[in-house]
């Protein structure tokens, strides 16, 4: 035996001697209890924990980006949307007016006069209610 591993020997058997209930030089011992299942799957379950965690987040991340994409094409959607019905209501307007204009050509409204009448001028004084003595009017039946 060497000194150094007689040192190692006399460490291993005075393991706090004071503190000791009973009293003499014993071998010291390895811990020989084996690790109980449990904990065996609470580590596995633990190591497989944190890479589901990870993939959740980076999914998580990608469905933001993805949501954010929607949400500009939905809006650019609605712009375009607005856009296409203020036109259509100007062209809606535009064919109203050109098919009224349409119509004013074809009845044709500003003939010209085939020929002039002249009329001659009378100094008549119109008939006022208070110089007349007799009404035309027929008589309504039933009043």
């Amino acid at each position: 035996m060497t000194a150094s591993s007689g040192l190692i020997e006399s460490k291993k058997r005075n393991i706090c001697p004071s503190n000791s209930v009973i009293k003499g030089k014993f071998p010291g011992q390895a811990s020989v209890y084996k690790k109980p299942a449990v904990l065996k799957l609470n580590s596995m379950l633990a190591v497989a924990l944190i890479p589901a965690v990870i993939i959740s987040m980076i999914s998580y991340l990608g469905v933001i980006a993805k949501e954010s994409k929607v949400k500009d094409l939905h809006l650019v959607t609605n712009k375009i949307n607005y856009e296409n019905i203020e036109l259509q209501n100007k062209v809606d307007y535009l064919k109203s007016f050109y098919t009224i204009d349409d119509k004013v050509q074809k009845i044709d409204f500003l003939k010209k006069a085939d020929r002039v009448l002249e009329v001659e001028k009378k100094n008549k004084i119109p008939v006022s209610a208070s110089t007349r003595l007799t009404y035309d009017i027929t008589a309504v039946p039933g009043y």
